[in-house]
């Protein structure tokens, strides 16, 4: 996917507005830079999820993109930042915050599907491009000893909606409609398209 533009890659520093380890393990070739970006935004000034996911992504990416580049040159910084939540019939499903929470969000998915949003933002010298990814995420039937069992082991409590998708909490799930890499945290086929209009057509 990358192919077009892998000669231009070299040429500019891509920053990643994130400390999170899965985003990393994507295979993005790029520096870690977690934002200091305050995420308290209020979901009910906007219209629509995508709307609050972009607007977070686009509060990481502006922070890391003023910070980086208030200590040197920002023609060839390209910050790419993303934010992804989870929604059960309209409730947004954020981390838990304790193992009592955790159960309390297990136990409201199994058996049903739930939505997940990852809103991106590509930001440069010359611009911004922002994009918003969904997926619907199937649990199967889970009996109250697999949810426990699952919290034990620690998995669930610093992710969104209490679940990881590529680890353990992935025998929960019993189908995906819509990208993985969007559960994941970081739609790679659509953030390699935006890469691709990036480089060809922004910064040419």
């Amino acid at each position: 996917m990358l192919a077009p533009i892998k000669h231009l890659l070299s040429n500019y520093r891509i920053v990643l507005a994130s400390g999170s380890p899965r985003r990393k393990e994507l295979g993005l070739n790029a520096e870690l830079c977690p934002s200091t970006f305050e995420e308290d935004l209020n979901v009910a000034d906007f219209k629509e999820f995508s709307d609050y996911i972009e607007a977070t992504a686009s509060g990481k990416a502006e922070e890391v993109f003023q910070r980086l580049s208030s200590a040197g040159d920002v023609e060839n910084l390209v910050v790419i930042a993303a934010d992804t939540m989870v929604t059960l019939a309209n409730e947004i499903y954020g981390k838990p915050r304790d193992a009592a929470d955790a159960l309390r969000m297990l136990t409201n998915l199994s058996g049903v599907s739930n939505r997940v949003f990852t809103g991106v933002v590509l930001k440069h010298a010359k611009g911004v491009r922002q994009f918003t990814e969904t997926a619907d995420v199937y649990f199967g039937e889970l009996t109250a000893a697999q949810i426990q069992s699952y919290i034990d082991s620690g998995d669930p409590l610093d992710k969104a909606g209490a679940y990881g998708i590529q680890g353990p909490g992935g025998a929960l799930i019993s189908r995906i409609d819509g990208d993985f890499y969007c559960v994941m945290g970081l739609p790679l086929h659509r953030l390699c398209c935006e890469l691709n209009k990036l480089f060809l057509e922004d910064l040419k």
